[in-house]
């Protein structure tokens, strides 16, 4: 049978392959948003490590991203707080971070 792309890839990223269970993979790209990465930054802070790979991780907004107004504060309290948390953190672990009004956002709105 042959390869297909999906398994080439699959299998360049494979770091141990366990007898009868999951494989586990090396991710070399991470995107994280501002919904549940509080908790993860929380919990990177309460283990006293850092991000392990910084140049390879991507913040975006993402779930509180209004889709109209978007050069206009954050209306909900918490969303802008999840928004700047996202902020924060991110320059604290030197994360590139793409916010609202990031070039690179705009790419995605309307």
């Amino acid at each position: 049978m042959s390869t297909t792309l999906f398994d080439k890839v699959w299998d360049a990223h494979v770091v141990r392959k366990i007898e009868g269970g999951p494989d586990v993979v090396f991710i070399d790209r991470h995107l994280i948003h501002e919904v549940t990465s509080p908790v993860a930054f929380l919990g990177l802070k309460s283990r006293g490590i850092k991000v392990l790979y910084p140049n390879r991780t991507f913040a975006t907004a993402d779930h509180n991203t209004p889709t109209i107004n978007q050069d206009q504060p954050v209306a909900d309290p918490l969303s802008a707080n999840q928004l700047q948390m996202l902020e924060s953190n991110s320059a604290e672990y030197g994360i590139s971070h793409w916010g609202l009004g990031h070039q690179k956002m705009a790419l995605y709105t309307l």
